[in-house]
């Protein structure tokens, strides 16, 4: 029911400004939980993005995601629920029908046209589904091809439309759910307006360069970090695995996890092989700080070269369009030093504002006797103290301060309008429009 809401949705708003045509996601075919596919004419899949997304947010959904690959641009949209079970959809839009957005589009073009003229056909539906599936993989499923051949889209019909589109296809490759091999890149060609061998080797090689570029991720627009940071009880960690689990619910390209620093950076208990030291990681204030000056220096510049790292780290994978999910990071460290057995202290402001990772930086920000009640391991004094350190960092960081004490759906609204507001950002600037 929720999918059908929104796909109407989507193609309420975008049908406003483009033609648009849902191919997959609310028939008798589709996953439970899967995704909706849209195609929209060529060059406007990113706008389509846009144009949906403003739409589903003024409707009460939150935008967690966006990646912009050239041949197809996506969104993930989200409506938490009180209950914990949040809905999660991902919508793609396909940008034209040509192979990897190489090209001319001038069968997906007719191909809209033909849609526009025979609206309510589901025949046509189904012939954009067969060769958009085609173009991508080649022979269709028998999941995919029974989704085709229930719209009416025989094989005659099929045919016809292939002519009409000067595209290569062939009873015989039908008679195989689509062509595989070299016809498949055949078909790939035509679908860009190759002609002749010239323009076919020109093709490929832009499809070669589209390849390369595709596999490494940069230009998605989609690379994030989303740090949450706070004292132990004040949920973050909660709030993680939540967001964690609503990716997981809209399937596609899911972020890495990352708990303070990279798991290729060894925490000093792993170089040390202190089994004490690792057990004070689970109760991180069981053991007071060094009183050894050269001890504190030695760990002060310990964390320094790995939080350094990380952040170079992090930077690099959200250039190739990953997003990471970072519960507690640099963030934690520099708000409360005795957590690493420092003395108490600040950092220096630069120091701060360099290390800390550019990114969506939350604070949860519970009051200290919700933490000591939900926790225990700090005193109502020590919790305080901290919290100060914590609001200290979040100002000079410009990291968002969430509400702590409010409910967990309430801190989980709180974190999805800010990375929804960093994506329509980025939507914003790719289609060179901002909100009117």
């Amino acid at each position: 029911m929720m999918k059908k809401e929104l796909s109407a949705l989507v193609t309420g708003s975008v049908s406003a400004v483009m033609p648009v045509l849902g191919l997959r996601g609310t028939d008798d075919f589709a996953r439970v939980g899967g995704d909706l596919d849209f195609i929209v004419p060529a060059g406007h899949a990113v706008e389509a993005c846009r144009t949906a997304a403003r739409a589903a947010t003024d409707a009460g959904w939150y935008l967690l995601f966006f990646r912009d690959i050239g041949y197809l641009a996506q969104i993930v949209l989200v409506r938490p629920s009180d209950t914990g079970e949040d809905h999660a959809i991902k919508v793609d839009f396909f940008d034209g029908l040509r192979w990897y957005g190489i090209g001319r589009d001038d069968a997906g073009r007719t191909l809209l046209e033909q849609t526009a003229s025979m609206r309510g056909d589901p025949k046509v539906v189904g012939a954009v589904s067969f060769f958009q599936k085609t173009m991508t993989v080649g022979r269709c499923s028998e999941r995919d091809w029974a989704r085709v051949q229930a719209t009416g889209a025989d094989k005659p019909y099929l045919l016809a439309v292939a002519s009409n589109c000067g595209l290569p296809l062939t009873a015989e490759q039908l008679g195989t759910r689509g062509p595989s091999g070299l016809a498949k890149w055949k078909l790939r060609a035509a679908s860009g307006g190759a002609q002749g061998p010239l323009s076919a080797l020109s093709w490929f090689l832009s499809a070669a360069g589209a390849h390369l570029r595709f596999k490494s991720g940069m230009g998605t627009h989609a690379g994030l970090v989303v740090a949450v940071s706070g004292l132990d009880g004040s949920g973050k960690s909660t709030l993680v695995g939540r967001l964690m689990t609503t990716f997981r619910t809209a399937g596609g390209i899911q972020p890495q996890e990352l708990h303070l620093l990279p798991s290729w950076i060894p925490m000093p208990h792993q170089i040390l092989r202190r089994k004490k030291t690792a057990t004070a990681y689970h109760k991180p204030y069981s053991e007071p700080p060094v009183t050894s000056r050269s001890s504190a220096l030695l760990r002060l510049g310990f964390y320094g070269l790995a939080f350094a790292l990380a952040r170079a780290a992090l930077a690099w994978q959200t250039l190739r369009g990953a997003v990471v999910v970072s519960d507690r990071s640099f963030f934690d460290f520099a708000s409360d030093l005795s957590r690493a057995r420092i003395p108490h202290a600040q950092l220096p402001d630069w120091l701060l504002r360099v290390l800390v990772p550019k990114g969506v930086l939350c604070f949860v920000d519970a009051s200290p006797d919700c933490v000591v009640q939900r926790k225990g391991e700090l005193t109502l004094e020590n919790a305080t103290r901290i919290r100060a350190g914590y609001l200290r960092t979040a100002e000079l960081s410009q990291a968002v301060v969430l509400d702590g004490n409010a409910s967990a759906t309430e801190v989980f609204k709180q974190l999805l309008a800010h990375v929804s507001a960093e994506y329509l950002r980025r939507l914003d600037g790719a289609t060179g429009q901002g909100r009117r």
